[in-house]
């Protein structure tokens, strides 16, 4: 039997009722969770980021051939290790040229700072000493009038070039011309420095500990000046970066510890500590709308250094960061 009530004059089915009943009260139920939800606030903010790792491009400094490829990617290298090597047949032929020049001017040096041989000596002070007597010989000469002005000023000059190389062979090189001998030595020297530079230049090596995990070229490549040939990341120091919403800045500090989780590791917490703050937004979160009070909510960057951690950690992992204020400040 169908059973009915009336309600000011209307009648209702018992069943109507009660359906109107319960919706009134789920209504008012969650009116009253969203208000609860309202005044008390969670403290905790958790927001996506990305993990982090200093990486090192290589670029190669010359031009040449690739002739050897040392290493793999994924090989662990340390900070000098070599990783490729360019053919140098044209910068090894430039530094025998070097070298030579830098023989011969090395050569000249030494020569300009020791000075004439004995045996120049010699020569120069015999030949002095047969034009001073001849000098003297026809100074007596001019004298008596036996010979003219003319002869004895040719015996002069000849007598005085004699005394000037005699005194030369005995004093050695003049000054400048040490000084320019030893400039030519410099000189060569710097060039030879320059070339083996360039051979040094010819073997790229690892500027940091850290994982191959880039390689850009084969065996029997042409490359060019300043092309990239490998990359290194170093996994010793990692860090997250992550864009936290102006409007949620304030549950955020420097120096505060945090909570990491992984995906990949969803057992694992981690710690961290926030050290730095970017004072620039990244971009805009959230445009103007009526729910944010007309304006553009912007996000800034986040730095949180990582606490030791045993597991494999890879460039750009996705972490989640919980910024709990019961850690304190």
């Amino acid at each position: 039997m169908k059973k009915e009530m009336e309600i000011k004059g209307k009648t209702y089915s018992v069943t109507s009722i009660v359906l109107i009943i319960v919706l009134i009260l789920a209504l008012l139920g969650s009116g009253i969770g969203y208000a609860a939800i309202q005044n008390n606030p969670s403290k905790a903010l958790v927001v996506q980021g990305s993990l982090k790792m200093k990486e090192s491009t290589l670029n190669s400094k010359l031009a040449g051939n690739i002739e050897e490829i040392l290493v793999e990617e994924g090989d662990w290298v340390q900070a000098g290790d070599p990783l490729v090597k360019l053919m140098c047949d044209t910068v090894e032929a430039k530094l025998q040229q070097a070298e030579g020049a830098q023989d011969a001017a090395r050569a000249q040096a030494e020569k300009a700072s020791e000075g004439a041989r004995n045996q120049e000596v010699a020569q120069a002070e015999a030949a002095f000493e047969y034009a001073q007597k001849t000098y003297d010989r026809m100074k007596t000469l001019l004298e008596q009038e036996a010979i003219s002005q003319a002869v004895f000023d040719q015996t002069e000059a000849q007598y005085k070039a004699a005394k000037e190389m005699y005194s030369m062979a005995l004093e050695g090189a003049r000054a400048e011309d040490k000084a320019a001998a030893d400039a030519l030595l410099k000189q060569a020297g710097g060039a030879v420095a320059e070339v083996n530079s360039y051979l040094e230049d010819s073997v790229i090596k690892a500027p940091i500990d850290g994982v191959v995990s880039v390689l850009n070229v084969d065996e029997g490549e042409l490359i060019s000046t300043g092309m990239p040939v490998a990359t290194i990341t170093s996994t010793k120091k990692p860090w997250v970066e992550v864009n936290v919403k102006e409007t949620d800045l304030e549950k955020v500090h420097l120096g505060q510890e945090v909570s990491l989780s992984f995906p990949a590791f969803p057992d694992e917490k981690v710690k961290g500590k926030v050290i730095s703050i970017n004072t620039k937004p990244d971009f805009a979160t959230k445009r103007a709308t009526n729910e944010n009070g007309d304006f553009d909510v912007l996000s800034y960057g986040v730095k949180i250094k990582i606490f030791p951690v045993e597991k494999d950690l890879y460039a750009d992992m996705t972490v989640m960061v919980n910024f709990d204020e019961s850690e304190g400040r």
